[in-house]
């Protein structure tokens, strides 16, 4: 299992899959909030598990509070979507729902983030499974409010050997809301990708 990577053609080939995945994920995105959601090109990479910390601590700061959501993908194409948001993101993201500076609570925050969350998982994830002929299903999703890297207590750093790791960034330029979706795969999805992709690729 160590020596899995993916070959550029490979990565190539996801990184199409992807972009039609995040396509469905903005327009729905938008259609929510009414107004234009931006969804960065995806970076995919496969690293060790155990360096999946260090790997957020370097993309995020955490020098102030985010919420933290997840959610268990569950199937042949196995893994967790993990939707990380700081909190003046995430209130501005909870005032466009129509609350208001002065009422909004950390449980309202929690509630809109994980509506996002569910939104961008299922949009994301059902088409990419739809194009690799699979199917997947979705466990709840739960969140949880981090000041330091060192409380994220993540499955992948403990379970698993390597973690693919396709990630983009959620922006609104107007309404100063910037978050990130990290989606993480298991080892044995790492093999089952491999394989639909091969058979994609062998397809052209």
């Amino acid at each position: 299992m160590s020596n899995i990577e993916l070959t550029e053609d490979e990565k190539d080939c996801l990184q199409e899959l992807m972009n039609v995945a995040y396509g469905s994920a903005t327009a729905a995105i938008t259609e929510i909030f009414d107004a234009f959601a931006k969804l960065s090109i995806p970076t995919i990479q496969i690293i060790n598990a155990l360096d999946l910390k260090d790997y957020l601590a370097k993309e995020l700061n955490f020098k102030d509070e985010h919420f933290v959501a997840s959610q268990q993908i569950n199937g042949p194409l196995s893994g967790e979507n993990m939707f990380i948001i700081d909190k003046k993101s995430a209130t501005n993201m909870s005032i466009k729902f129509s609350f208001s500076d002065d009422q909004i609570s950390n449980e309202d925050i929690s509630d809109i983030t994980l509506e996002i969350t569910n939104i961008l998982s299922s949009s994301t994830i059902s088409k990419l499974a739809e194009n690799m002929e699979t199917s997947v299903s979705f466990s709840a999703p739960t969140i949880k409010t981090i000041n330091s890297i060192n409380q994220l207590n993540n499955i992948f750093i403990s379970n698993y050997e390597k973690v693919i790791i396709i990630s983009t960034k959620l922006e609104f330029d107007d309404l100063n809301i910037h978050g990130e979706l990290f989606i993480l795969t298991t080892d044995n999805s790492i093999l089952f990708i491999k394989d639909k992709l091969n058979k994609i690729l062998d397809e052209l």
